[in-house]
């Protein structure tokens, strides 16, 4: 990262305040708010640097910045924020799975009858051709997750995709193949 200017050191950060140049708001703030925020979320997933970043975003799209009284409040609130709401859908996406799990788990060992075979094998017939049915995509993060028990984070490093992309696919993924068992 390059080093803030003399002047910014100078004048300090409250002097940001005053001339909100974003250049010199993401020199000044840029690792304080990462480190800010992995010691209260830790390393994540989703990791601080990514949140900080949406946060500066949000704050370029300001159609008035400069009204912004205190900008590392508002871009550490709006980092907090991002993370929390992953955070939350994150734990709704677990719900999903484990309800969804539950719901269609297989029959216990005093069920097994030739009638409970044929029915699990049609079951499990429908979810592999639903399965051969989803995009190549969804398939590798489908594999990744339940068979090499790879985290969104993980998955995300080695595809080189996002983790938001990650997780929406999942998502979709899982309601395509909760729907063949309807079926």
């Amino acid at each position: 990262m390059p080093s803030v200017p003399d002047a910014v050191h100078a004048a300090g950060p409250a002097a940001l305040k005053d001339s909100p140049n974003f250049e010199q708001l993401y020199r000044v703030y840029w690792k304080d708010l990462c480190g800010h925020l992995r010691r209260m979320f830790g390393a994540g997933p989703p990791e601080p640097e990514d949140a900080v970043q949406a946060a500066f975003i949000r704050y370029a799209a300001l159609e008035e910045p400069q009204k912004v009284r205190n900008p590392r409040a508002f871009l550490l609130v709006t980092a907090r924020n991002i993370i929390l709401d992953q955070k939350r859908r994150s734990g709704r996406h677990m719900a999903y799975a484990k309800a969804v799990l539950a719901e269609n788990s297989g029959p216990q060992l005093d069920d097994i009858s030739p009638e409970r075979v044929l029915l699990e094998k049609e079951r499990f017939e429908a979810i592999n051709e639903a399965f051969r049915k989803l995009p190549e995509k969804q398939q590798v993060i489908l594999t990744l997750r339940r068979q090499h028990g790879y985290t969104y984070q993980q998955i995300a490093n080695e595809t080189g995709w996002s983790y938001g992309d990650v997780y929406r696919q999942m998502e979709k993924a899982l309601a395509s193949l909760s729907q063949a068992l309807k079926r």
